[in-house]
């Protein structure tokens, strides 16, 4: 790929790296060529960003994240697997609470928002109880319709740990 036509993925650390290194052309979102505005715009910030994010992308729900987003998915889990993986297959343990969460947001346009909420996920070999503070915003595509969800989130595990105890 030849990153001076593509800006949007230069730098991005690791998942940059990654993004760019990926063949695109094997996922239903196609080449990068193909990618819409919306979607290069999306990816950019999120890629630049040093926020935890992850963005579903498309019908298939395709995974993107950045180097903050990451450390999230522990040391033997998902990473980095799950890049340009359809969601549903990549989230089986949690795709009941976050399919709905998705869809809802798809449908109808309204962000999500959940503090402190619990999250179990696979990582570091084995399901954890996670817990997130985090939000689901529609991402309009240059059609004018919601093709992405944008997570913005932090793991909360540590805080609500403290307050348990």
């Amino acid at each position: 790929m030849n990153n001076t036509n593509y800006d949007f993925l230069s730098n991005g650390g690791e998942m940059g790296a990654l993004t760019r290194a990926k063949d695109w052309s094997k996922t239903s979102v196609g080449a990068v060529e193909t990618w819409s505005q919306s979607l290069r715009a999306t990816l950019g910030i999120l890629l630049h960003s040093k926020f935890p994010m992850f963005l579903f992308w498309g019908p298939d729900h395709i995974c993107f994240y950045n180097d903050a987003y990451r450390p999230s998915l522990g040391n033997e889990g998902k990473h980095p697997d799950i890049l340009g993986q359809k969601g549903a297959e990549y989230w089986p343990e949690i795709w009941d609470f976050i399919g709905p969460l998705i869809d809802q947001v798809l449908t109808n346009g309204e962000p999500t928002w959940h503090e402190d909420q619990l999250v179990p996920i696979y990582r570091n070999g084995r399901l954890e109880d996670v817990y997130w503070t985090f939000s689901y915003s529609p991402v309009v595509n240059d059609d004018g319709k919601i093709s992405g969800v944008l997570v913005v989130c932090t793991e909360t595990t540590e805080k609500v740990n403290i307050r348990k105890n």
